[in-house]
């Protein structure tokens, strides 16, 4: 049998017993609080982006959400590796179909309680793709707030599951396809609501004190510090999103697509 074929079965196995591993492992957004951006893998899970603090070869395009209005997020997909007869490094641009896609608010839940993220389009090389359902708003750690695009690891909806109108009848954490043949570029184009004006305490509290305050005792004390530590604890649970299923299984699948890719450059 060809080397070839080994590894590709190897590959296979891999990724078929990475859908049985059974772990706890939370993938949490870090960046700049108010930063959106997509987390998301392709079909083969070599191409990606988790927001979890690590460098990926994907290059992201993200937006600064500051309260309600229309904003755009995008990601260019590449991978690198590394040619195992060579030595060099290769970059192999694009990416195959999608195995999870959601559109994520770093700290959103925080800075906006109760924001709601409507998606307007979803598009590939700048073709849109149909939606069959309605994507909803809701967070995987109670910090961060996600719309999931194609998330086949949650089995019901989440408690705090929310979409502009209260909770669609067709709400769905896969409203797009996960096919959608080769690709280069994702962008999703989302309008927020109910996020005007969330951030007010804390440019209050910014603001100079004037020489005539009255003394500290007699201060209103300022809300927004202890809400913000509370809500950011790493200890509080997380609803039933599925998150820590595809943290395991994109751990796992990305070593056998590394295996295929390593498969494919020799002869």
């Amino acid at each position: 049998m060809k080397l070839t074929k080994i590894m590709a079965g190897i590959a296979a196995s891999a990724v078929a017993a990475s859908a049985l591993a059974v772990a706890s492992f939370a993938v949490d957004a870090q960046g700049t609080p108010g930063q959106a951006g997509i987390a998301f893998s392709d079909g083969n899970w070599t191409c990606q982006y988790w927001f979890d603090g690590n460098e990926y070869a994907t290059q992201e395009t993200t937006a600064a959400i500051t309260g309600d209005g229309q904003y755009t997020v995008s990601v260019d997909a590449f991978t690198t590796y590394t040619d195992e007869e060579t030595g060099d490094d290769v970059t192999q641009p694009g990416a195959t179909d999608i195995a999870f896609a959601a559109v994520q608010v770093v700290d959103g839940e925080t800075l906006f309680p109760g924001m709601v993220i409507t998606i307007d389009s979803i598009k590939f090389d700048g073709n849109e793709v149909a939606l069959n359902g309605t994507p909803y708003t809701s967070s995987d750690d109670g910090v961060t707030t996600r719309v999931n695009l194609y998330n086949e690891w949650v089995s019901a909806l989440p408690d705090d599951a929310r979409t502009v109108d209260g909770l669609a009848a067709d709400a769905t954490p896969t409203a797009m396809s996960k096919s959608v043949g080769e690709w280069t570029k994702m962008e999703v184009t989302f309008t927020v609501s109910g996020a005007a004006g969330a951030a007010a305490p804390a440019a209050e509290e910014a603001a100079p004190v004037e020489e005539t305050a009255a003394p500290a005792e007699e201060a209103a004390p300022a809300p927004a510090t202890g809400d913000v530590a509370a809500v950011t604890d790493s200890t509080k649970g997380s609803p039933n999103t599925g998150i820590e299923d595809v943290a395991v299984v994109a751990g796992i699948a990305l070593v056998a697509a590394g295996a295929v890719v390593v498969a494919k450059k020799r002869k």
